[in-house]
């Protein structure tokens, strides 16, 4: 059954993210989680690590620890009734417990790792994972072929996949299933190398497929601003825009685009193009910076300096900001969503906005 491509950005508590590791051992992953944090911290916050370590006193101690020394990070593993009372708030929204099935069953153990994986995310496993039990110990590398069908749950925009192992010659050993299954052996990451080669990986994927940030606000979730990688490919831009009621998009150094639910369609045409230093643009961008901080508004007299004649008396400031938003709200489908509020202008607080920076994707 195809994963919902669609519905990533709605949701809340546990996200999909573009970054998800799946590893067997609590070791490896208190290894790579150590780089992580010394080289590229920020990963961190783009990523779901997957333990698939038995549960007991050990995976709970790490679990916690994980989650307490990262406010970004989120995990899913396995953990008995005392491991998750022990997590407390907000470490908890963080944290996925995994069902005995997922490592007793190779359907609900694709399933849930999909389930877990953005649109054009990367997949990175350890080669070998000894810790699912429908996986022959002969035939070992057979874990690696599961993340073939991972791939194939996404109808479209399917994920990467890679491999990480500090095992020699698995190229000699399994070298011809890997390319069976459309693996380059070329892909398999030196576990030995993590800082070299295993963070290069991943910080190379998230700057070339989600190298754009949205920082997004939804009145669903108490205002609460979210930072989320995201790529700059039509069909993604068109996705958040279904999701959201406004969104200001760079588009180059000379101008911007503002799309979303919210805006009144204009001959077809799925978002406005806007002159980057444009007073326009720096309305749009100045009422969706005021909602992400949670600010006063944006004060009328400051949106009429810009526009009135240099010495202008208050009167015409005033004037030639009512004039300017009035041309703002008729690009609206509901002029109100733009309300104004003791001298200042504010979106409407049921609006779910979003604003997107070029070159920072997380």
């Amino acid at each position: 059954m195809p994963v919902p491509a669609d519905e990533w950005l709605t949701e809340t508590g546990f996200r999909r993210r573009p970054l998800v590791i799946v590893e067997d051992r609590l070791y490896h992953l208190c290894e790579l989680l150590s780089a992580l944090r010394r080289r590229a911290p920020r990963l961190l916050g783009a990523m779901t690590v997957v333990c698939l370590e038995r549960s007991g006193p050990d995976t709970q101690r790490l679990v916690r620890q994980w989650l307490d020394e990262d406010e970004q990070i989120q995990v899913a593993a396995r953990l008995d009734s005392d491991g998750l009372s022990s997590l407390g708030e907000p470490s908890a929204a963080r944290f996925l417990p995994l069902q005995p099935a997922a490592l007793e069953n190779s359907a609900d153990f694709c399933r849930t790792i999909a389930g877990l994986l953005r649109p054009r995310g990367l997949l990175l496993q350890d080669i070998h994972l000894e810790t699912l039990r429908f996986v022959p110990r002969d035939r070992w590398w057979e874990s690696t072929l599961l993340a073939s069908t991972i791939r194939g749950m996404f109808a479209r925009r399917t994920p990467s996949c890679a491999f990480m192992s500090n095992k020699k010659g698995y190229e000699a050993t399994f070298g011809a299933e890997l390319l069976e299954a459309g693996f380059d052996p070329r892909d398999v990451l030196n576990k030995n190398r993590i800082e070299s080669i295993v963070i290069a990986k991943l910080e190379g994927y998230l700057k070339k497929t989600f190298p754009w940030r949205l920082e997004l606000s939804c009145s669903s979730r108490n205002s609460q601003v979210e930072r989320l990688a995201v790529g700059r490919q039509e069909d993604d831009r068109r996705e958040i825009e279904k999701a959201l009621d406004l969104v200001l998009w760079p588009v180059s150094d000379q101008s911007r685009e503002i799309g979303g639910r919210a805006l009144r369609s204009e001959a077809g045409r799925p978002r406005l193009c806007l002159p980057a230093l444009g007073n326009e643009a720096e309305t749009w961008r100045a009422l969706i910076q005021d909602r992400l901080d949670d600010g006063p508004g944006v004060s009328v007299l400051d949106v009429g300096a810009r526009l009135a004649p240099e010495g202008a008396l208050r009167a015409e400031v005033t004037n030639a900001a009512a004039r300017h938003l009035h041309a703002l709200r008729k690009k609206l489908k509901t002029a109100q969503d733009i309300r104004t509020v003791e001298h200042a202008y504010r979106l409407q607080g049921r609006l779910s906005i979003g604003l997107v920076r070029r070159g920072e994707s997380f």
